[in-house]
């Protein structure tokens, strides 16, 4: 007698032809054909007997023994154990759980830079998604009440006010569900200031989401950590600009931010709640951010950087005053190139090779995955793109489903049709590779919210990037400069 379960922090979905399950938290994802599609979708978190999962497989292959379909079943499944994503035992009592806890973690982060962790699975649902679009992660607004006040806020200071009704959040959680989302991020604002915060988390992770949240950290309490922990473990993205706390209170303007912050992200870690650290860098932090790094990589915390913050959302840009200049991204990246362990490690393996190898740029090549598998709502039911480009506005769930504006909405599908030839200057351009240019800022940026004015530092960052990667690239033999 087998009995199988999913391990707790694992997630499974279908979307069209292909089957998918993922431990985004300890970073494995496999993909699967249809029928491994339907295989993987008998199993659930408590244990069921193998031959009760084989009997309920009967109904999906006419004209298949049960014996061979209970081969293939114990094969496939013995499988997913190996590979780490099923429970095992004899018994129902013997099929112990493991998941997500730091003291088991083998490598420097908990946590990756994408929900997807392998690469060719993140190519491959890339590509998929670009010839049938699915809705993989959606990101909801909470509130735009926030307890800090930084300095480079895409959301204008003015503007957040607003929380989100119960009624319209359970809404649109109940309507991911049919569309068959995996991925819910909760953000602000800052979203613990909901008062329906633990609600909407434990509603969230009942419907069987992971959910991840952007937060400051500031308010963690006895109850919210509680309602992080219920079920499957959440995620926390929380930003951390300084190890020095001046530098860092001087970003958020609230004396006293970086030590609750601080301390509450070792309160997660002492909790199993994984953390990602976002680090973005601009003119206050630019000299210290690294000591971001090393500390996050001592507690075992991927920290994401970015250091090319984008203009408010109001298509303002009084706070590019903090944004780096040419010289100091330069700066920037070789202290990355010369000092990060992360990056080291990547240039040697050859990742960026990989995925930045030589070869001509498909002029038919889509600029951007927003629309094809992620989306974002905010407060008062509108929906857009991604969460900066709130002028953006794609439909409001309040007047059509989110199915429907997913599939029907013009704004939505006229990013769909957005093609890199639609940039001509981005045509032939040899640091296109290493860009990290982006609609949603290239509109907020914009003084008439065109998609296509690409900001002059988004093209110098690229260039950049690419010649001090390249010389970081030279220090290792095995590697073609």
């Amino acid at each position: 007698m087998t009995y199988y379960s999913l391990k707790s922090d694992c997630y499974v979905r279908a979307y069209g032809e292909i089957g998918y399950i993922s431990r985004p938290l300890v970073g494995i994802d496999k993909i699967t054909d249809s029928i491994g599609a339907v295989f993987l979708s008998k199993p659930q978190y408590t244990p069921i007997y193998i031959d009760d999962m084989v009997k309920s497989l009967t109904g999906n292959f006419d004209g298949v023994e049960e014996t061979e379909l209970k081969e293939d079943a114990v094969s496939f499944y013995n499988d997913l154990y190996e590979d780490g994503f099923l429970n095992v035992g004899r018994t129902p009592q013997d099929v112990a759980d493991s998941c997500f806890v730091y003291s088991t973690l083998k490598g420097k982060s908990a946590y990756s830079d994408g929900y997807v962790t392998d690469v060719s699975s993140e190519k491959f649902l890339s590509d998929y998604s670009k010839k049938r679009p699915f809705l993989f992660t959606f990101h909801i607004e909470l509130t735009s009440k926030c307890n800090e006040r930084c300095v480079h806020c895409y959301i204008p200071h003015e503007c957040k006010n607003t929380d989100i009704e119960h009624d319209l959040m359970i809404k649109a959680l109940n309507q991911c569900k049919e569309m068959g989302v995996m991925n819910i991020v909760f953000s602000g604002g800052e979203p613990m200031t909901h008062p329906n915060f633990c609600e909407f988390l434990r509603y969230a992770k009942d419907l069987d989401f992971n959910v991840t949240v952007l937060s400051n950290l500031t308010l963690l309490n006895d109850e919210i950590l509680s309602a992080l922990k219920y079920r499957h473990t959440s995620c926390v993205n929380v930003s951390l600009y300084s190890m020095n706390s001046e530098i860092h209170d001087s970003i958020t303007t609230v004396n006293g931010s970086f030590i609750r912050t601080k301390s509450n992200i070792l309160r997660l870690i002492d909790n199993n709640v994984a953390v990602q650290i976002n680090c973005p860098v601009m003119k206050q932090n630019q000299s210290t951010f690294h000591d971001v790094i090393l500390w996050g990589h001592e507690h075992k915390c991927a920290v994401i950087l970015d250091y090319l913050i984008m203009a408010r959302s109001d298509r303002s840009v009084d706070n590019l005053e903090h944004r780096l200049t040419t010289e100091e991204i330069e700066s920037v990246l070789e202290r990355i190139a010369q000092n990060d362990v992360t990056i080291q490690s990547n240039i040697k393996s050859g990742i960026y090779q990989s995925k930045l190898s030589s070869g001509s740029i498909d002029p038919d090549e889509r600029v951007c995955g927003v629309a094809l598998s992620t989306m974002c709502m905010v407060a008062n039911g509108n929906v857009y793109p991604c969460a900066g480009w709130q002028k953006y506005i794609c439909g409001n769930i309040n007047d059509s489903s989110l199915q429907e504006i997913w599939t029907s909405s013009p704004a939505i599908n006229f990013l769909r049709q957005l093609r890199l030839r639609d940039f001509k200057k981005c045509l032939g351009c040899e640091d296109k590779k290493y860009c990290l240019m982006c609609i949603s800022r290239n509109s907020n940026e914009s003084k008439t919210g065109s998609v296509f004015d690409v900001p002059q530092i988004t093209c110098e960052a690229a260039h950049i990037q690419h010649q001090v990667f390249k010389v970081a690239s030279k220090k290792f033999s095995h590697l073609v400069p």
